[in-house]
């Protein structure tokens, strides 16, 4: 097993030095907090590797060291996962309070770890000191973890108001890697109070599958935000009105409009207008990457002031504005004969979608049937117009095409 662990540290090491350097050229400072989070995954296997080693031998306070990084790790993962989830934000003196109770240890410890004389816990009655050093990693590991849940959580929400192709930057595979996080927090809880064998046996192996894991992710990262600047500002600004009176909604849901008024009712009135002229006769939403910034100059509007018209004016996000009119292409290509021969994922394609789940989630969502129903309803000569649920979803379906 010292084998696995081995194996498990280098790589994960490895893995923290790229992504400390920047050698991706994306999503820089986020990646700088999950590098630091991942040396500190790597000191603390290290520190199951070394025991019984000449380098413990040797450096005796070393083990101690390594153990010290455990209270670095979860607000290094946090602040990570808030970097890759923030539009415009840059490094902060506040993040710094993230660190104190890691600050803390290092000066208690720090005669022991010194060779000084005991460590500064020992004025604490040995009970209340051996509970407090227990306890707060894992404290630590559950209230991050849970914070970092909640983050992405809402940034996949977001997302619905910027893209209409979330799946690329959505960060599923960071969410996916806290879970993976819950395992080996499962795991380490097992090593302390459970002992299960057999768990105990996959243990080594968990850890080198999970560092595997995210180096697979985590090296084909795209840019989150690939905006300019003063977009990624407004963004910025956008999201954090929306959060301000976030409510726990369905994901496609639209959110609650801005509380401050962009844009009078008649240019709200006249902006839903010429949105509307402007898919119609361009069919801008054929393009699978357009976003909402994209659309915002085209049409001459502030990507706040789009934002709020669609709210305002539709009371829709960007997401399903723009499915909305996607959706129509598609069920117009379904029901042509001259388009019989494209697949599903051909038809998905041809109308602006670049995902087949977003496409089949969508059209279900707009339509109340799967793809293959309506084809169905074609072709037994009873397909029905798709209704936009609830009547809210726009814009009137019958116009594309």
């Amino acid at each position: 097993m010292p084998l696995l662990y081995s194996l498990a540290c280098g790589s994960v090491l490895l893995l923290a030095f790229l992504l400390s350097t920047n050698a991706l050229r994306v999503n820089q400072l986020a990646n700088r907090w999950l590098g630091l989070f991942l040396a500190c995954v790597g000191c603390v296997l290290l520190g199951r590797v070394l025991p019984g080693t000449a380098v413990v031998a040797q450096y005796p306070s070393l083990p101690g060291w390594l153990e010290l990084t455990r209270l670095a790790m979860a607000p290094a993962f946090y602040l990570s996962v808030v970097q890759f989830t923030a539009p415009n934000r840059s490094l902060e003196w506040r993040d710094g309070f993230h660190f104190l109770p890691w600050l803390l240890f290092l000066l208690l410890l720090l005669p022991a770890l010194l060779g000084l004389g005991p460590a500064g816990v020992t004025w604490l009655p040995s009970g209340i000191g051996r509970a407090l050093v227990f306890a707060m990693p894992k404290v630590q590991a559950i209230g991050y973890w849970l914070a970092a849940y909640l983050a992405l959580r809402r940034h996949q929400r977001h997302l619905l108001h910027l893209t209409a192709q979330p799946e690329p930057i959505d960060l599923q595979w960071l969410k996916q890697v806290l879970w993976g996080l819950a395992l080996l927090v499962g795991l380490w809880l097992n090593e302390l109070f459970f002992h299960l064998g057999w768990v105990l046996t996959l243990t080594p192996a968990g850890y080198l599958g999970a560092v595997f894991y995210l180096a697979h992710y985590a090296l084909r990262q795209p840019e989150v935000f690939a905006y300019s600047a003063p977009v990624r500002a407004e963004i910025q600004e956008l999201w954090q009105e929306e959060q301000a009176q976030d409510q726990d909604s369905p994901d496609l849901a639209p959110s609650p409009s801005p509380k401050q008024s962009r844009l009078s009712p008649s240019q709200v009135a006249y902006w839903q207008q010429r949105l509307r002229q402007m898919l119609e006769a361009e069919k801008v939403y054929l393009e699978a990457d357009l976003s909402l910034p994209a659309l915002a100059q085209r049409a001459g509007l502030s990507t706040h002031e789009l934002s709020y018209v669609l709210n305002e004016g539709f009371g829709v996000n960007f997401f399903q504005f723009i499915n909305a009119y996607r959706v129509a292409e598609a069920h117009r290509l379904l029901a042509s004969t001259q388009h019989q021969h494209l697949s599903m994922v051909g038809i998905a394609f041809e109308a602006g979608f670049s995902s087949k789940t977003t496409f089949n989630t969508t059209f279900k969502k707009v339509t109340g049937l799967t793809p293959s129903q309506f084809v169905q309803e074609v072709r037994a000569g009873k397909a029905p117009l798709p209704a936009p649920p609830s009547g809210a979803w726009l814009p009137p379906m019958g116009s594309v095409g």
